[in-house]
């Protein structure tokens, strides 16, 4: 009995992989679009790489060597690396956010205190040169921009700190 059920799904498999296997390809591409825009060649490189590289796998298997099973197999392999890419991006950029805030937060902070302490009168050129950076660093997060921001921020804070003791100790 177990033979005769396994023969009619052989059957339905094979007609299924005599189409091209157009609607999975559609997918695993809209799974790794999706992944791209929330970043995931930045925040999961090794899962991105892995997602397209299956989608181009699956479009070269489709297209010239019209082995659709194994095209449909490096689809769904594609949507499932898009997704956990997707997944670890959405994660890491709100961890990223979160400190770039804080660090901007920070930097505003600091600023505000080296003006109000008189810095504006001691070192006028570089509180002003510390506002630029200040002022870039905000406009690379505005760009989307997050580690570049991140990494620009954390070498700024120290600076102004410096800043900010030398203006209040004399």
């Amino acid at each position: 009995m177990r033979g005769r059920s396994s023969v009619p799904m052989l059957l339905l498999l094979g007609v299924a992989c005599a189409q091209p296997p157009t609607r999975e390809l559609e997918i695993a591409a809209a799974r790794v679009d999706s992944a791209r825009q929330q970043d995931a060649a930045v925040f999961a490189p090794d899962l991105f790489a892995e997602a397209e590289s299956s989608l181009a796998e699956a479009q070269r298997l489709a297209a010239s060597e019209r082995n659709y099973l194994a095209a449909i197999q490096a689809a769904a392999h594609s949507t499932l690396r898009a997704d956990e890419a997707f997944s670890r991006a959405s994660s890491e950029r709100i961890v990223v956010v979160r400190k770039l805030d804080r660090l901007l937060f920070e930097l505003e902070s600091l600023l505000e205190m080296a003006a109000d302490r008189g810095a504006t009168e001691k070192a006028p050129l570089e509180l002003e040169s510390l506002r630029a950076r200040y002022d870039a660093i905000r406009a690379m997060a505005d760009k989307r921009d997050l580690l570049a921001a991140l990494a620009a921020g954390t070498a700024l804070k120290p600076e102004l700190v410096r800043l900010e003791e030398r203006v209040r100790g004399g």
